[in-house]
């Protein structure tokens, strides 16, 4: 029976650097077993193959068997007590394989999860350390390590040399990272004085060289998003996954969690409000169960920054619809988990500035697809360009259905959806519709004609503006004693827009360009008029955006009106149960609009105030928490907030538990009805929407200038005496 000593004995035994490293090495590795079983499934593929790997080359070598020679004999008496237990035999003498298993464990981890936390470089950097101040030989470490260091440098340079293709670039660092780190290692250990190196030395040696090559040499993949907080391992089989643009200014991907890891940036941009909203939807995301809505938004958030400010963009844009978008989901997101029983996961999608990398976003979709569920929408979609239907065509063809509520661009098919196929649900109308609707109204307002100058930058790959110049050209030409023109930059804008002008036919301006043109041309509109207004300016739906930033209006300097279409339905549209289910919202998450203790979210265009349509001292959301110089209450959800809030509940109610068995799924997907909180039905036939479930709306500003103040309706030269007081048209003869 062994000699039982005093506690003080015991302690003394254990206070050794030695035994206090490898029990340390014993409880990290504990730990880190202990943190990635709590992983999930990630966690225990980790552990399983590290596990597996290790019995296999324990099974080759008979590591079992040398391992049992190590171990302390039958001896009692000792005076070292540590000697004594099963706990102090494992410590004394796989202290150190257990660190490195453990290490091995951790670095499977974060591959496979794509997940690197402080913690996770911490806890490596120290079993790191301890492994290697375990070592019977820390020169021949050392040697080991700086002979790696050397050749990983030199061996980049050589790749960087070579002008080849990138097969040949890789051969030479293999070459070079196994055969020159072998010779001249062997030289090396007879000038320090260390024995000669074993095949298992050069093995490591090679490996640790190439390594360090193969980092160095694809630096350009991952050391910009590692500096800029954007990068993801590309093993990663989590949704999250974020790259840089080539500036490294800003990121792009999928983001699911608040806490995306240490290289990852846990929000998309730089503005402050921007990132709260979206920790807020990101923090409320659970793990994926059966029956879970995966709703991926799909937009634009960063921006090319201002280098004095880079919370701000350059160009002066903002992202106020956006933001409304991301407040529909995160309110959809609670609804649904309060009345449901499942849940919705949000994922947020950054394309960067007018969704530029969107088809790499479709791409990042696909590949991420088996971990986005199977009830998996794709809402959103920033802008009508030609990379924004590739990318869409490409989701479609992946069997992901897309829900669009503010897409419109008919370019090459006048009428038809953006996207004509199954699967893609497009809420608004196309452009011919807006196009015919202005139309009809001038040949109301203008019984002897009219003359539409229509101002649009040519982009051929901008299919929303092209599609909407084509569309108004062929509106006006079946138009009685209507004529239009194509004005194609600021300098071809003419005195013919003013009152002054002795023109029979009055000559009415339609901008039928982006919003972030708008301000230019104002800007050109007040230097040909001088003095003078224009007769009458119309505007596309892309100036909502404009109309819903009062920083925008505000500094345009323009006292004149501007009837403008827009994006979605306004708070008056609302049923009852549409308004409480979003008002019960906002109260809850007051903070995100600085609603006050105690105070009621009300709708100014649901008060008798608003009767005739007049907005005074209109305070959308957005502007509620942006508007720092006259601070104003929240009262007016704007245009852009509802269509999304019902995308996302009509995704869930469209989407079934599981694919149907020998059917095409999208064109399977079927909606008999389905009640929008504006009242409006959807109904979706073989995978498409019977008919668009927003109507075509017109709003006025007056004086463009003054933000506080929106009309909710046509002004008077477009509702005409024969129109009623919403400003709806009669139908006209053809």
């Amino acid at each position: 029976m062994a000699d039982r000593q005093s506690p003080g004995s015991y302690l003394r035994s254990l206070l050794t650097l030695d035994r206090l490293l490898r029990l340390a090495a014993v409880v990290l590795s504990g730990l880190i077993l202990v943190r990635v079983l709590f992983a999930g499934t990630a966690g225990w593929w980790s552990i399983l193959l590290v596990a597996g790997t290790a019995a296999l080359v324990l099974g080759v070598v008979k590591l079992a068997e040398r391992m049992r020679t190590l171990l302390p004999g039958d001896q009692t008496g000792t005076a070292d007590s540590l000697s004594n237990s099963r706990f102090a035999a494992f410590v004394a003498t796989r202290s150190r394989p257990a660190a490195v298993l453990a290490l091995l464990v951790l670095v499977i981890h974060a591959a496979i999860t794509g997940y690197i936390g402080i913690w996770t470089i911490l806890i490596t950097v120290v079993l790191a350390a301890i492994a290697t101040l375990l070592s019977p030989n820390l020169r021949l470490v050392a040697l080991l390590g700086g002979t790696a260091i050397v050749f990983a440098a030199a061996t980049v340079f050589v790749a960087d040399a070579f002008q080849g293709s990138a097969e040949a670039r890789a051969l030479a660092v293999s070459v070079a990272g196994i055969i020159l780190p072998v010779l001249v290692s062997d030289k090396l250990t007879t000038l320090v004085k260390l024995p000669p190196l074993t095949t298992a030395h050069h093995a490591v040696l090679a490996v640790l060289t190439l390594v360090l090559g193969f980092l160095g040499w694809t630096r350009a993949d991952w050391l910009p998003g590692v500096s800029n907080d954007c990068y993801t391992l590309p093993t990663s089989t989590g949704i999250t996954t974020l790259r840089a643009t080539a500036d490294g200014d800003r990121c792009y991907g999928l983001l699911d969690t608040a806490d995306p890891g240490v290289f990852a940036a846990g929000a998309f941009g730089k503005d402050p409000v921007t990132i709260a909203l979206q920790r807020r939807i990101l923090a409320a995301n659970r793990g994926l169960e059966d029956g879970d809505l995966t709703v991926v938004w799909l937009g634009a958030l960063s921006c090319e920054p201002l280098p004095a400010d880079r919370t701000r963009c350059a160009d002066g844009r903002d992202y106020p619809s956006e933001r409304d978008q991301l407040r529909a989901l995160l309110y959809a997101q609670a609804h649904i988990a309060a009345t449901k029983s499942h849940r919705m996961h949000v994922v947020i999608a950054d394309a960067t500035q007018d969704v530029e990398r969107i088809d790499d976003i479709a791409k990042m979709i696909i590949d991420r697809r088996p971990a986005l569920g199977s009830r998996l929408v794709v809402i959103g979609g920033g802008d009508s360009r030609d990379t924004t239907q590739q990318a869409i065509n490409r989701l479609l063809d992946a069997g992901i259905p897309f829900i669009a509520p503010n897409l419109l661009a008919d370019l090459g098919a006048p009428g038809r959806p953006f996207v004509d196929r199954p699967g893609y649900l497009q809420l608004a109308p196309s452009n011919l519709a807006y196009a015919q609707d202005a139309v009809d109204r001038l040949r109301l307002r203008f019984d002897k004609g009219f003359r539409l100058d229509i101002y649009q930058h040519p982009s051929p790959t901008d299919h929303y503006t092209t599609s909407l110049v084509n569309d108004l050209l062929a509106a006006v030409r079946a138009a009685p004693g209507g004529t239009a023109r194509h004005v194609a930059g600021p300098d071809r804008i003419d005195d013919g827009i003013c009152p002054a002008n002795p023109d029979p036919k009055p000559t009415v301006l339609y901008f039928a360009d982006r919003w972030t043109r708008f301000a230019e041309f104002v800007q050109r509109v007040n230097e040909v008029c001088g003095h003078a207004r224009p007769r009458l300016v119309i505007a596309d739906v892309s100036v909502s955006r404009f109309m819903a930033n009062y920083q925008l209006r505000a500094a345009t300097n323009a006292d004149w009106p501007v009837d403008y279409n827009v994006g979605g339905p306004s708070c008056a549209d609302l049923t009852p149960a549409g308004f409480a289910a979003l008002s019960k919202q906002i109260h809850d998450f007051r903070d995100l609009v600085r609603l006050r203790p105690g105070a009621t979210f009300t709708c100014a265009d649901r008060l008798p105030a608003a009767a005739g349509g007049r907005l005074t001292n209109a305070c959308p959301l957005d502007a509620a928490v942006k508007l720092t110089s006259q601070p104003c209450p929240a009262n007016d959800l704007g245009t852009y907030l509802i269509p999304a809030w019902d995308a996302a509940l009509l995704a869930d109610a469209l989407l079934p538990a599981a694919p149907p068995a020998g059917k095409d799924y999208l064109t399977a997907l079927e909606l008999p009805r389905f009640t929008l909180s504006t009242g409006k039905t959807a109904r979706v036939i073989g995978g498409r929407l019977e008919k668009p479930t927003i109507d075509v709306r017109v709003w006025h500003v007056d004086p463009l200038n003054n933000p506080a103040t929106v009309w909710e309706r046509p002004s008077a030269d477009l509702r005409g005496a024969d129109l009623d007081s919403s400003g709806d048209l009669p139908r006209l003869a053809e």
